[in-house]
């Protein structure tokens, strides 16, 4: 049976205004009937609050209601009521896509009137996107140079290494030091004094010029003062490019002796059992790694160029959306590997404010990314089946959530398995796999 066209609700009378800086504003009626309803919701719900003699919770009639509560209570309970159905109803039938929490002013709610409303708010802006089906990306993949073979296999024998105390003898290249040390900065100490640590001088995981400044140390001999300039990548910020002193008092000396070059190491790597064979599965793993960055760097090139044929208005709210993302990503890694971020900020010398500046381009390209496939989502007419979105949605909430939030988190699924295939889109244009023909729903 055709439902009535009475069971919709009625068309608002909406006017937009486009404002600079991607925002609209939105002057929104409602007809008097909107408000009359509203009113006959607001009373049911208050009548429900309030405890009135001679009759049950929820039973009083709505004007001995009204008498009790006053008719403010009524205006403010109706608006509570309507305005945000209201609002979700106005930026549907004009098609908008907030980006931001509205900026909302009223008139004055009164029986049998229309209710005006005027919104501001960030919208997803126009985008003008170029010719995307026309982007192609050669892939360029390299060999793999033997270098890298033997670099590889010079690690495996350092991996492998049997150590050795080497008693009383003076450091030497390549050993592995245990020292407690001090950094002194300014005269002041920098971190934990008499930090025991384990140094092997052949990793090159050390500060620049400290391996070099170990030689000829003694266990149990004499403090080394280490003298050198903080790298510009020092986590802490304060320090980058800072003269300090580093006091390391040497404890134990261990010398490494390393696997032969032979069939041997193969049997210790597990890899082969013949250093031929050791060295062709070295080459091959190379070869896939070499293959995975060019890929990569092919997708990375793809979208560039997406982002690179695109001219949109990035509104505020989503860069600063995006950069809330981040952060909160950021956060998640950091606990998982019991981390706080309060205690990496402390750490590097920052702060969150710092933080935020520091994510800002990369959240300005996110944004222009999402504002490039959603142009192409549309333009494609990509959709993802109901039965899709379903499956993504059991998978990902718990069972029980409220009906409110699975709906919500089901719509961003949806949007999120729609973008995914955009990008997959022009990845494949890029490769040049894809044909002339639209993706629609692909």
């Amino acid at each position: 049976m055709t439902p009535s066209t009475t069971d919709a609700p009625p068309t608002l009378d909406v006017e937009v205004e486009r404002l600079p800086g991607s925002e609209a504003k939105l002057t929104v009626v409602a007809p008097p009937e909107e408000v009359d309803r509203g009113i006959g919701r607001a009373l049911t719900q208050l009548a429900g609050q309030v405890r009135l003699p001679g009759f049950r919770p929820g039973k009083a009639p709505a004007a001995v209601v009204e008498r009790a509560v006053g008719w403010a209570a009524v205006q403010q309970e109706t608006i509570d009521i309507i305005l945000p159905e209201l609002y979700e109803r106005a930026v549907h039938q004009v098609e908008l896509e907030p980006v931001a929490q509205p900026q909302i002013s009223q008139s004055e709610l009164q029986r049998g009137e229309p209710f005006r409303f005027v919104v501001t708010v960030g919208v997803r802006p126009e985008v003008q996107l170029g010719d995307y089906r026309s982007i192609r990306v050669p892939l360029e993949h390299k060999d793999v140079p033997e270098d890298d073979v033997e670099g590889t296999l010079t690690a495996l024998r350092q991996r492998y290494a049997q150590l050795t105390d080497a008693g009383d003898r003076p450091v030497e290249a390549g050993d592995v030091v245990t020292a407690q040390l001090t950094m002194h900065h300014n005269g002041e100490v920098v971190g934990t004094a008499g930090q025991e640590q384990t140094l092997d001088l052949e990793r090159g995981e050390l500060l620049p010029g400290m391996a070099d400044q170990l030689l000829g140390a003694v266990a149990g001999g004499d403090p080394v003062e280490i003298s050198l300039t903080l790298p510009e990548e020092y986590a802490r910020e304060e320090l980058r490019g800072e003269l300090v002193t580093i006091t390391a008092v040497v404890t134990r000396v261990q010398a490494k002796e390393l696997p032969e070059l032979d069939d041997n190491l193969a049997a210790i790597a597990g890899h082969g059992e013949t250093l031929e064979e050791l060295r062709g599965f070295i080459k091959d793993q190379l070869a896939a790694d070499l293959l995975e960055e060019a890929e990569r760097a092919q997708a990375s090139a793809a979208l560039e160029a997406l982002i690179g044929m695109t001219k949109a208005e990035v509104p505020e709210a989503m860069i600063q959306a995006e950069i809330d993302h981040q952060i909160r990503d950021l956060d998640r890694r950091l606990q998982e590997a019991g981390i706080t971020l309060d205690a990496l900020l402390s750490a590097q010398g920052s702060s969150l404010e710092q933080l935020r500046g520091e994510r800002r381009q990369a959240a300005v390209e996110a944004v222009r990314l999402d504002l490039a496939l959603g142009e192409v989502v549309k333009r494609e007419g990509i959709s993802v089946d109901d039965s899709e979105v379903d499956r993504a949605v059991a998978g990902a909430i718990p069972k029980g959530t409220a009906r409110a939030a699975r709906n919500r988190f089901r719509e961003a699924l949806r949007r999120e398995l729609e973008m995914s295939r955009a990008r997959e889109l022009v990845l494949r244009l890029a490769r040049g796999e894809e044909t002339d023909a639209a993706a629609s729903g692909s």
